[in-house]
């Protein structure tokens, strides 16, 4: 579980960047809600709380609190796996512009 903790938390660094990036740009939109309105509201507040969870995920695996049940293990690969698919998608709309 701590690999998947960790590769969400990189993802989602990453993810946070490349987002920033495209969204500042004007070559992407941000489709969830919540996070639209808390870029439109401060654009540094976006990126702490992209960070923040980042930290929130690292913070479980430095204190060996790590939870294992099935029902987060299911919910921790599924993140991974449809987060991953978020980035690409960033990564190639921003790459074909």
């Amino acid at each position: 579980m701590n690999k998947i903790f960790y590769y969400l938390s990189l993802l989602n660094i990453f993810d946070a960047f490349v987002t920033y990036y495209g969204l500042k740009n004007g070559l992407i939109t941000e489709m969830n809600p919540f996070m639209d309105k808390l870029y439109q509201a401060n654009s540094s507040l976006f990126i702490l709380m992209k960070l923040s969870l980042s930290l929130f995920l690292y913070l479980f695996i430095l204190f060996k609190v790590v939870p294992s049940s099935r029902l987060v293990k299911s919910v921790a690969f599924m993140a991974s796996g449809m987060y991953t698919i978020v980035f690409g998608l960033h990564c190639f709309w921003l790459f074909l512009l």
